[in-house]
């Protein structure tokens, strides 16, 4: 099997008897497969692969957030993620107001008695959402001065395919509730790639030259923030 490299992308191509060129993205780490005719020209299968490069990055996310957007149960022994590192969740009663704690590898879950797992769930989603407001004007300020450019408003929203997104209109970012689960620098990463979309709306080669010269490490994390590595 050969590997190739595309828009440093690594590409797993299989050569088979077979009429037509079939392309997978496979789990738990988006890995891209192809298999090819024989006959088929390396050149056809990089044009072809080119053409396809959104949908495959579409792809990879939603393989990466599979794991972000777990369903717990939100009882004790659940795993529970918070920026990139994983904790053992303990669930506590209490009959004082709702809280997180934190003991070593342990967050601590204290609910009110009889909570249900739809109450819990939303208070640990109303957490996620204040640990990232906590980050995000610190970097959105330091990222449009280094930019140079201004957005006019953020907010937050739980996302299914998009880490982030930016209306070049209005100018406003709308980065993913998920990234409180990741390790900081994805928020960062997601945050100068929204930024940067106020100089270049595509994600062709403009936008990459940009990515490159404000955050030269993108591609790495940008590889983690998927679940790639």
């Amino acid at each position: 099997m050969k590997q190739l490299i595309i828009s440093n992308i690594p590409i797993e191509l299989e050569k088979k008897r077979i009429k037509n060129m079939y392309l997978r993205i496979l789990p738990p780490d988006g890995r891209v497969h192809i298999s090819a005719p024989v006959k088929m020209s390396e050149e056809e299968i990089k044009r072809f692969v080119t053409s396809k490069l959104d949908w495959i990055e579409l792809q990879q996310r939603k393989i990466g957030e599979r794991h972000t957007h777990q369903k717990l149960e939100f009882v004790s022994g659940d795993e529970i993620y918070v920026w990139g590192i994983k904790f053992n969740l303990i669930i506590t009663e209490t009959n004082t107001r709702q809280t997180i704690g934190f003991e070593g590898e342990n967050l601590i879950l204290y609910v009110k008695k009889g909570s249900t797992t739809e109450q819990k769930s939303r208070f640990m989603e109303g957490w996620y959402k204040k640990a990232l407001q906590q980050e995000i004007p610190t970097l959105i300020s330091k990222w449009e001065s280094i930019i140079g450019v201004m957005s006019n408003s953020w907010n937050i929203r739980d996302m299914k395919t998009r880490w982030g997104v930016c209306n070049i209109r209005s100018k406003n970012i709308c980065l993913n509730l998920q990234l409180a689960k990741k390790p900081p620098k994805c928020l960062e990463y997601v945050v100068v790639h929204e930024l940067v979309h106020l100089l270049e709306r595509s994600h062709n080669s403009v936008f990459k030259g940009y990515m490159d010269q404000f955050l030269p490490q993108w591609r790495t994390i940008k590889k983690e923030l998927n679940g790639m590595e």
